[in-house]
């Protein structure tokens, strides 16, 4: 999937939305730029993952479902 973004006078490129969607890139997120053999790369800074499933994920809903499966699998 080809994509193309505008380098700004600053030398800012914005990245398409469903690109950051996709690959969960978050405002103010620090990123790494490779100086790759085809072209620039650019990759996750994160050195942990913690926040990444942030609104993702039903806390409430997993709690409630890992009591039922408990109560299911007594001896």
């Amino acid at each position: 999937m080809a994509k193309t973004a505008t380098v700004s006078s600053k030398g800012q490129i914005t990245l398409p939305k469903d690109l950051r969607e996709k690959h969960h890139l978050i405002e103010g997120e620090k990123v790494l730029v490779l100086d790759g053999e085809d072209g620039v790369v650019i990759r996750h800074a994160r050195k942990s993952l913690r926040g990444l499933l942030k609104g993702k994920i039903d806390g409430d809903g997993m709690e409630r479902d890992l009591r039922k499966l408990r109560r299911e699998w007594r001896l």
